[in-house]
């Protein structure tokens, strides 16, 4: 599987007053160069780096890779996507399990350029995948008595003819919970 990897380059920079438009553009093996414009501001000594509308600090931007700054001392992350209020419980016949639960951008030009359309529920029996919505939120009832489900986050594409899964966050391991 070969490493995916992103290279930030400066478009443009525009002064405006105390404050400077950023453009960059990432460039990953599945997907098309896209531009993320951003704000950075001075202020009193401070910068803050704006995008839609949110304020961030140098070392989120970083964290979240709207900012490639040597000088800030912050990794960027390597996921696109965090798994967040995740649920999973059993059904009342016991026989399924369903699986619920949300997505959270971790990396925000990755997602622009790959967003996840699927979630992976893998048990020890069966790999089912669960379509995530607009919101990021994603639901199914998966037919196991399995007692742990492990859950990513990704998008279906094809390599060499063959479809394959790409993976856009972290494998997490879920407890299945009783009925009440």
């Amino acid at each position: 599987m070969k490493l995916r990897h992103v290279v930030g380059t400066l478009l443009a920079v525009t002064t405006l007053g105390t404050s400077f438009v950023v453009g960059t553009v990432g460039i990953t093996a599945q997907a098309k160069a896209q531009t993320v414009k951003v704000t950075e501001t001075k202020m009193n000594g401070k910068r803050t780096i704006t995008y839609n509308g949110q304020q961030y600090t140098p070392v989120q931007a970083v964290k979240l890779g709207l900012l490639s700054d040597n000088a800030v001392n912050a990794k960027e992350n390597r996921w696109t996507y965090k798994l967040a209020n995740v649920h999973v419980k059993r059904t009342k016949s016991g026989k399924s399990v369903k699986v619920t639960g949300k997505l959270v951008v971790t990396n925000i030009p990755l997602s622009v350029f790959t967003p996840a359309k699927q979630v992976q529920i893998s048990t020890y029996t069966n790999v089912k995948f669960a379509p995530v919505t607009k919101k990021l939120t994603f639901s199914k009832v998966v037919k196991t008595t399995a007692k742990k489900v492990n859950v990513r986050a990704g998008y279906h594409g094809k390599v060499k003819g063959k479809s394959v899964f790409f993976v856009l966050s972290a494998n997490k391991t879920f407890k299945v919970h009783a009925y009440k």
